[in-house]
């Protein structure tokens, strides 16, 4: 899940919960095909309250009078919206995990998917950040910072939020220990490696590696991607097809026969239908955004055809129309050999589209090569696949030795400018936290995985001269309390902020976390499109704010018990409750904790068996709506969607029926949100 989606160190591991929970859901998204949305004016600056919505009903339908600033109206209108029976909803999915019911939030959502327009999803998602900071079917605690420790003697190496590195464009000094060989602890295996199967960021990491995706994104840079497999792209005026130009003389390598396969468009295409058809943990992140059945290979002339009549192509903050496939490959800059296009038909033109594009189970596999191993069986697992990659990327897998190390070699036919110059990679799978430092320490690993919590045992560290290096920077990864807001107090939105106010960041900033995290005020992270801290409350530790809430409820705490549950083996979110416990005490309540196994815990959480339990996110890909969507969805389905921009308070009466209409604000932005008009 989500996405994002991811490093798997004791801190972070909690997000391989998410994912797994979030897999077993499938169909992550509704699939409702948007009309496009008139554009009117662009933004400037966004001042007004939020109108609360109901917990648990839907919203009561208010007439709003002519409120906002001119020019700086959206409207959301939406076409026969229907509750989703309690039975059949999925919590990560088409409700958000505390169950809170919300269609004015929900429409907001579906309107800030659908719509392609930048200037009316920028401001959705800030208010919708607002709503999610003012209802607060989740409490927001922190987002975390990573940590990567390393020897210094490791060269050009980054760290992207969401695959790490590729190790092709990083070096080992000749000096180091082990020049030829890339060393790494970390604390436990994956799944598979198989792309269309896997939904863990350990696989994902090693998957980066071997195979390669249409797009990607250059080092740490989260803005726009790059071509990889696909050397240039152009879409339809409605960006409901795409076209992609595929990279010539790039071969897929099979270790496993010792022979190469050239990569064509059907591989391409075969890849998407793969993952559809297996229908394995990842498949929403494919069968969501793309109609595989209506997406095929085009012929070259064909598509000249096409773009003779001109295409629209974006790259890098630029973006042009071109006629001819020369003037496209020229605005990539490429002049190489081409081996097809391929048209991706989207389920509805969806403005993230290459974000998702290069997640790991975006991958291109051979046609090839799958059909000689087993092919394709809907539904099921390939059981070669599973530890027998054969890719594009500068890795080729060598060995998994199962919970011990796997063993990656530079591939020799590798088509990327930037040709691996570390011949080899071990994995070493080291759970235990003092065994893995202690190798670490004496240059026996060159990277490894450790907690926030013994940051300090690695600072400082010498060795021969060379430096051990504590790098933390920023993630998208946020981590909450999800509550249960089908059960009382917890229905109550002033007994949610109560238990906001009464929650001490600092305090679980500074220990679970060592410091290396920051307060986490709504469900967009910091550092994505669509994130603001300037129009919601910014919760601080204050019982007596929290009780003045509790006692607005008519709340008696000391008649109240409850429990927060948590998976087992994670330290940090173990901490985390302590905290929760002793500082919700305070108020009166009488708080359990309670440590159940993964698998226990995951039952309770879907099927809404909690009070209160803790979890994180991480990016599945970079974007806001794979936080939004499942984190605060709420349980509503949708004929129509629709956000329209306009000028005046007069425009808005023309799409949305103001005696239903409800006004959320971010600033002095007014969003309508209301049934549209005949």
């Amino acid at each position: 899940m989500v996405g994002y989606k991811r490093a798997i160190s004791k801190m972070m591991a909690v997000i391989l919960i998410v994912v797994i929970v979030v897999a077993a859901v499938a169909a992550y998204f509704l699939l409702v095909p948007p009309v496009p949305s008139p554009t009117a004016t662009s933004p400037t600056t966004p001042t007004t309250p939020i109108t609360p919505t109901t917990p648990t009903t839907p919203t009561t339908p208010t007439t709003p009078t002519a409120p906002g600033v001119p020019g700086k109206y959206i409207v959301v209108a939406y076409e026969n919206q229907t509750m989703i029976p309690r039975d059949e909803v999925v919590p990560w999915s088409t409700i958000n995990p505390g169950f809170l019911r919300d269609p004015v939030l929900d429409a907001m959502i579906m309107a800030g998917r659908y719509t392609t327009d930048p200037t009316i999803r920028e401001i959705l998602y800030k208010a919708i950040q607002k709503v999610s900071n003012y209802d607060l079917s989740l409490i927001w605690l922190v987002q975390t910072k990573a940590v990567r420790v390393y020897w210094e003697w490791l060269e050009n190496i980054y760290f992207h939020p969401s695959f790490f590195f590729k190790a092709n464009e990083i070096s080992k000094n000749p000096s180091a220990p082990n020049p030829d060989m890339l060393i790494i602890g970390e604390t436990e295996e994956g799944h598979t490696l198989d792309p269309a199967v896997t939904y863990w960021g350990f696989d994902w990491r090693i998957i980066h590696q071997i195979y390669d995706t249409l797009v990607t994104y250059e080092r740490e840079e989260t803005q726009y991607v790059v071509p990889s497999l696909a050397v240039a792209w152009a879409h339809t005026e409605d960006v409901s097809e795409w076209y992609f130009v595929i990279r010539g003389d790039v071969v897929f390598y099979d270790p496993w026969d010792n022979r190469t396969i050239p990569l064509t468009a059907e591989d391409v295409v075969y890849s998407f239908r793969r993952v559809v058809l297996m229908h394995q943990d990842p498949v929403w992140l494919i069968s969501t955004f793309i109609d595989v059945n209506a997406s095929e290979v085009v012929d070259v002339s064909d598509f000249e055809n096409i773009l003779s009549q001109g295409l629209p192509t974006e790259f890098k903050g630029s973006s042009t129309t071109v006629t001819s496939l020369d003037e496209l490959l020229s605005f990539f800059n490429y002049t190489g050999n081409i081996a097809g296009v391929v048209k991706l038909k989207l389920t509805f033109p969806y403005a993230a589209i290459l974000p998702v594009l290069a997640t790991k189970t975006a991958s291109i596999v051979s046609k090839t090569f799958v059909e000689d191993h087993g092919g394709v069986v809907p539904g099921e697992e390939n059981d070669f696949m599973y530890e027998h990659p054969c890719g594009t990327g500068p890795y080729y897998l060598v060995k998994w030795e199962h919970n011990q190390y796997y063993e990656l070699r530079a591939n020799p036919y590798y088509w990327g400018e930037k040709k691996p110059t570390i011949e080899r990679i071990l994995i070493k799978l080291i759970p235990e936290d003092a065994t893995r430092i202690m190798e670490l320490k004496r240059g026996d690993l060159d990277y490894a995985v450790i907690p926030p919590s013994l940051v300090g045992e690695v600072q400082g560290v010498t060795l021969d001269n060379w430096n051990l290096i504590v790098y933390t920077p920023d993630t998208f990864i946020i981590m909450f309390a999800v509550v249960n807001c089908e059960r009382y107090p917890f229905n109550i939105t002033e007994v949610r902020q109560a238990l906001a106010w009464a929650t001490p960041y600092d305090q679980i900033i500074a220990g679970p976390y060592n410091n290396l995290a920051i307060q986490a005020f709504g469900v967009i992270p910091k550092g994505m499109f669509g994130y603001q801290d300037d129009d919601l409350n910014k919760y601080t530790f204050n019982l007596t704010k929290a009780q003045e809430l509790l006692n607005k409820a008519g709340i008696d705490p000391s008649q109240i018990s409850f429990t927060i549950l948590l998976p087992e083996g994670y330290t940090e979110i173990e901490q985390e409750a302590t905290i929760l416990q002793a500082a919700w005490s305070q108020l009166g309540f009488h708080v359990d904790i309670q440590i159940l196994s993964r698998p226990v815990y995951n039952d309770k959480m879907m099927s809404g068996d909690f009070d209160i339990h803790l979890i994180g996110w991480g990016p599945d890909y970079i974007d806001p709506d794979d936080y939004a969507g499942p984190l605060q969805c709420g349980g509503y389905n949708y004929d129509k969607v629709v956000a329209y921009l306009v000028n005046t308070w007069d425009e808005v009466g023309q799409y949305v029926d103001l005696n239903a209409a409800t006004i959320v604000t971010y600033k002095d932005w007014t969003i309508v949100v209301g049934p549209l008009k005949a």
